[in-house]
């Protein structure tokens, strides 16, 4: 495994859910951050160090996920974190329709809900932001 540039984020307002997948993560290695809502990740994605990825449910209080891709959309520093969506809000839409909304709002992938931890921590082996920060210039 090679290192991650900074933390997974995961953006849950279940805390049953948020919390299975903080540990989860960490028993695995990787560093976590959490929000349990909309604005929350907002403000993590502008700490440093900046989040390697962001497992994103859009049902959120606050500000709904669709808002916080939105707002990564809008900020070039933000656009190339991945995001892979984990909720079931999304379960209705058809491949066509999901595909349109990966490439519009730079989405790596959909899981639904319930999801087996196995496939987030497999959604982070693989779409992960690892090795050097180019905007630190300094391996993290």
């Amino acid at each position: 495994m090679a290192p991650l540039r900074g933390p997974v984020l995961i953006v849950e307002d279940d805390p049953d859910i948020r919390e299975s997948l903080q540990h989860f993560l960490e028993a695995h290695g990787y560093p976590v951050r959490v929000a349990s809502h909309g604005r929350e990740a907002l403000e993590h994605l502008g700490r440093r160090p900046q989040p390697s990825m962001v497992v994103l449910d859009m049902t959120l209080p606050v500000l709904d996920g669709h808002r916080v891709l939105t707002a990564r959309k809008g900020d070039a520093s933000l656009r190339a974190i991945p995001v892979v969506i984990l909720s079931a809000a999304m379960a209705g839409m058809g491949a066509r329709d999901r595909a349109l909304y990966a490439s519009s709002y730079g989405v790596a992938a959909f899981l639904g809900k319930p999801a087996d931890p196995q496939q987030v921590l497999e959604a982070v082996e693989r779409h992960a932001l690892k090795g050097e920060d180019p905007q630190a210039g300094v391996p993290v």
